[in-house]
């Protein structure tokens, strides 16, 4: 039986549904991968610039200004990051669901595209799996006996913490930058990997993972 035989409109709605869940949990995954990152850049910055203030860190205020303001800040973002790092736990596993259903409707890969973005999902997956599990939970405990000495008005401790902090931060700073042009490429190939056509039996020709061929 040929491939035109075999398709069905059910097996062509599944396929139109498969492709959508591949482009809103990739989307999806690109946009929480950015937000943390643009949280960072608008938080920090403005915090450094106003006279804020939390009860209990006064003496390190004093001490380091710019540096408990930066330390205040942190609590702010700090939510952000956990809201995009959970997002970030249910959408990967998701996309890599919405790409091995896309390869079992038996779609052919074509050219080097495709070799391109898996290689670009393989990257994107291990430093998200490697920043969840390992520099993002150094990074909070590192952060957490920072946050202890400054309370406690510790400042050569705290600035002797802060050296493993920012190691931890550089880490996870690297790790993010990587993953958010990991999915880039990975945007860029399926978008390039078939035009938005319709062929004469009215299957759907919408881009497909890293260059698969259309049907």
């Amino acid at each position: 039986m040929t491939r035109a035989c075999a398709e069905t409109p059910y097996t062509l709605d599944v396929a139109r549904i498969i492709d959508i869940g591949y482009w809103i949990s990739l989307t999806a995954w690109f946009a929480v991968a950015l937000a943390g990152g643009l949280a960072a850049a608008a938080i920090f910055p403005t915090a450094r610039q106003l006279p804020i203030s939390m009860e209990g860190y006064e003496g390190f205020l004093a001490a380091e200004p710019e540096l408990g303001r930066t330390l205040i800040a942190g609590f702010l973002a700090q939510s952000v990051f956990a809201l995009t790092s959970r997002a970030q736990m249910i959408l990967l596993p998701v996309f890599v669901i919405m790409v091995l259903l896309q390869n079992a409707t038996g779609i052919a890969p074509s050219a080097w595209r495709n070799k391109l973005g898996r290689l670009a999902l393989c990257v994107a997956a291990g430093a998200t799996a490697i920043s969840l599990f390992w520099s993002m939970p150094m990074f909070d405990q590192s952060l957490e006996a920072y946050r202890s000495a400054a309370r406690g008005g510790d400042v050569p401790a705290a600035m002797n913490i802060k050296v493993t902090l920012d190691e931890y931060h550089s880490y996870s700073t690297m790790l993010g930058t990587t993953t958010l042009l990991a999915i880039l490429v990975i945007v860029l190939t399926s978008s390039l990997s078939a035009p938005f056509r319709r062929k004469r039996d009215g299957a759907s020709h919408a881009p497909r993972f890293v260059g698969v061929s259309g049907r």
